[in-house]
């Protein structure tokens, strides 16, 4: 019995060797050679005798057969082929036509399925605004439209590329289960803001040479790829993104009608889109062309001619050119990390040194680390970039973003890190040879037109035509003036960093495929070239020469007396002033407020409303210069008492200290909404007021936005001079004089005054 009980285990364990899975049979394996009561448990019963019986009497036939060649154990059942390991059995199916097409039904199977990849391309292009002086368009951007040709022109390169070799052609058969189509899946570009404030998209008119665009796609490969080691994978991946970097370019050379895009770019002009070169991002790194970016860099090509003393600047330049000593490192131009350029001969005269001064006045400036929290700094910057100081840059915005550009918005506090003369560069011509400055400015990001504004800022402020600490006035959040633009066209996008990237790599970003950045500097000399003759060329010539006597004559002007006005207003105001008699409509309601003041009750201002207040200079230890403040309440009798009992709206406190000063506020909106001669006539009531006293609002817009009433009203009580409300520059004296504005969209801030000044502004906010 002993024997025939083993024989019986022997088959018993060949069985369960080829039907049950390896880590199944080690446990059974182990039990059955100790003949412990388990083993015996599975083949007691009343079936055991004849069980064993017939595998005794197989005992001679049936043991060779068993032991079988591992390799055949597994076989297609469409070929009958045979196969040592289920791996292989599955790339077979798969790799075989007939095979696949049988297991699938019939319908037919390509040996080509799609593949993902992710890539980063630098481009290159060259764009400028036809007609100049144009007002900047903000609805398009040509970055924008950049991007899609690109897209247009892999998606048809790509399709052309793989027609009929893959048999694609056959795509719409009914027969196959399979789209092996080309297809984009994602993309990210560096100086389009689609997840920043649109302020801060590339204007339009700009060339680049350091545009850097990230693409997810999948295009069609042979399934036998897939079964490839990882090395020869990498290479076949970089053999098809070369080839498909070839064929893109020639769709961009050959076959896009920039005509077919003329609605998208209006005025602008865009020629020779370039792809400079392309880079497969592995599966650990993950790069987002806008929001990866840490620096972003232009270069503006300024004309010496533009500057006092500035022919004399050329003529020495240009006599002096040979013996100039500039980087070897041509990465040190490019990146403007050296680029430092000396002359054995001194310049004739101090222009170039006013202009150093006045670029550098741009710079922000590097925080010292006191200890004490500072929340202007560039935190999340990479290194020491994170500890220079963010700016307010609202008045270097282009004018039509308006509220947009508020200094109460976080988009326009922005850092320039590097504002420099990175090299001279020359046009010849048959009858005239200018030289020009390239001026380049670094910084985490920039607005629409702030670089051109800086440009003509410092052009009047090298040519004593606006004061050296200029720039520094027109980046105080309290400030608000206007700023001269510099001409389009001479612009253009000359890099972008990616420092954390760079950190794990090792490297710059296309350090490897642009080795040593020929094609880039290729590039750039070319756009430089072009953006020259533009300039050289009589009609602009002419109108830059018209731009530059209207900026002596005309803008400066202008800017001088606002800032005189600016910083004579507050000494010139005197509370001896006469003023006219307060008029009994108002009298109730300034009594109340006077008695809030004198009984020491005036509410705490909130801290986000105190972030748009200014704090009097002048107060310092003086005890009898009142404070400044504000809070809101809420009309009790807004839709019929509904206000008062919804959940959503917490009652202001100012409502339970002085409930009668609130009726009194709401009966003086009514009663202004029904006089003929006020503005606010016929005006529907509001469900909120904000009240003010001594509180000068420093240029912002208000947050939320307005519910149905989209103009809020404002009047200024109490015995005050100045003090007036400037509305995106203009002035409005609302001292009894009631006005509407929008406070959502248009910046407004108070004038200085002197005296005991009051104000109330009516609106209905939207209720979330």
């Amino acid at each position: 019995m002993s024997h025939t009980f083993r024989i019986a285990m022997q088959y018993l364990a060949l069985f369960l060797c080829l039907h049950i899975p390896s880590r199944c049979f080690s446990l059974l394996h182990s039990s059955h050679y100790s003949h412990t009561t388990r083993t015996r448990d599975i083949i007691k019963g009343h079936r055991t005798s004849n069980i064993i019986a017939r595998l005794a009497s197989q005992q001679q036939e049936s043991i060779p057969n068993v032991v079988t060649n591992p390799q055949k154990q597994h076989s297609c059942q469409f070929c009958s082929q045979s196969f040592s390991s289920r791996n292989q059995l599955f790339r077979h199916v798969r790799n075989s036509v007939d095979c696949a097409t049988k297991a699938n039904g019939g319908k037919e199977v390509s040996q080509y399925c799609l593949k993902r990849i992710d890539i980063v391309l630098h481009i290159a292009y060259e764009c400028y605004i036809d007609k100049e002086f144009q007002v900047e368009r903000l609805e398009k951007y040509d970055s924008v439209v950049i991007g899609k040709i690109i897209k247009h022109a892999f998606l048809k390169g790509l399709n052309e590329l793989y027609h009929g070799q893959i048999g694609m052609s056959s795509s719409n058969n009914s027969n196959r289960d399979d789209d092996l189509t080309p297809k984009i899946l994602s993309s990210t570009q560096t100086s389009v803001a689609s997840q920043r404030h649109y302020s801060l998209s590339q204007e339009n008119g700009v060339s680049s040479v350091g545009e850097v665009m990230t693409l997810s796609y999948v295009y069609p490969v042979r399934k036998t790829l897939l079964d490839e080691k990882k090395e020869y994978r990498q290479k076949e991946e970089m053999k098809s993104l070369e080839e498909h970097r070839l064929v893109v370019q020639q769709q961009l050379e050959n076959n896009i009608n920039m005509e077919d895009w003329k609605n998208d770019l209006g005025t602008s002009v865009l020629k020779d889109i370039q792809l400079l070169s392309a880079k497969i991002l592995s599966e650990n790194t993950k790069i987002h062309a806008e929001m990866s970016c840490t620096q972003r860099a232009y270069h503006y090509i300024l004309p010496l001619r533009w500057l006092n003393g500035g022919r004399e600047i050329e003529k020495w330049w240009l006599e002096n050119r040979n013996n100039v000593i500039q980087s070897e490192d041509n990465n040190d131009i490019l990146y403007g990390i050296g680029g430092e350029m000396r002359a054995k001969k001194p310049p004739p005269n101090d222009t170039l040194q006013r202009l150093k001064f006045a670029l550098r006045s741009a710079e922000c400036k590097r925080i010292a680390q006191d200890g004490s929290e500072n929340l202007n700094l560039a935190s999340g910057r990479y290194g020491v970039l994170a500890l220079k100081e963010r700016k307010p840059w609202h008045n270097f915005a282009n004018p039509n973003l308006k509220g947009d550009a508020s200094p109460n918005n976080k988009p326009v506090w922005k850092v320039i890190d590097r504002c420099r003369i990175v090299q001279f560069v020359c046009h010849e011509t048959i009858e005239d040879t200018q030289a020009m400055a390239i001026i380049e400015f670094r910084g985490d990001d920039f607005l629409a037109e702030q670089i051109r504004r800086i440009i003509g800022s410092v052009v009047a402020i090298c040519n004593e035509w606006l004061p050296d600490d200029f720039i520094q006035n027109a980046t105080q959040m309290d400030m608000f003036i206007k700023t001269p633009a510099g001409p389009m066209n001479h612009m253009y996008f000359a890099e972008a960093r990616f420092h954390f990237n760079e950190l794990v790599d090792g490297q710059r970003l296309f350090e490897e495929t642009d080795i040593p950045n020929t094609n880039t500097l290729r590039a750039m000399v070319d756009i430089q070239n072009k953006i020259m003759a533009r300039i050289c060329s009589p009609t602009t010539n002419y109108l830059e020469s018209l731009w530059l006597a209207s900026l002596q004559k005309n803008v400066a002007p202008k800017i001088r007396n606002e800032l005189k006005s600016l910083f004579t207003a507050s000494s010139s105001l005197s509370a001896s002033s006469v003023l006219t008699e307060t008029p009994i409509i108002y009298s109730e309601c300034l009594s109340m407020l006077r008695d809030v003041v004198s009984a020491g009750r005036w509410p705490t201002t909130s801290s986000a409303r105190s972030k748009v207040i200014k704090n009097n200079p002048n107060k310092g230890n003086n005890a009898t210069i009142i404070d400044s403040g504000s809070f809101t309440v809420i009309n009790p009798k807004f839709n019929d008492g509904l206000l008062m009992n919804d959940d959503r709206i917490k009652i202001p406190l100012g409502n339970q200290l002085f409930p009668d000063l609130v009726s009194s506020i709401f009966d003086l909106e009514e009663e202004l909404s029904k006089d003929p001669n006020s503005e606010g006539y016929q005006r529907p009531s509001s469900s909120h007021c904000a009240v003010n006293r001594n509180a000068q609002f420093t240029p912002h817009v208000d947050s939320g936005r307005g519910s149905g009433q989209s103009l809020s009203m404002i009047v200024g009580l109490g015995d005050y001079t100045g003090g007036e409300l400037l509305i995106e520059g203009e002035s409005s004296n609302i001292r009894y004089n009631p006005i509407q504005f929008d406070g959502w969209k248009q910046r407004h801030w108070t004038a200085p005054f002197c005296g005991e000044r009051y104000s109330l502004v009516w609106f209905t906010p939207e209720i979330s």
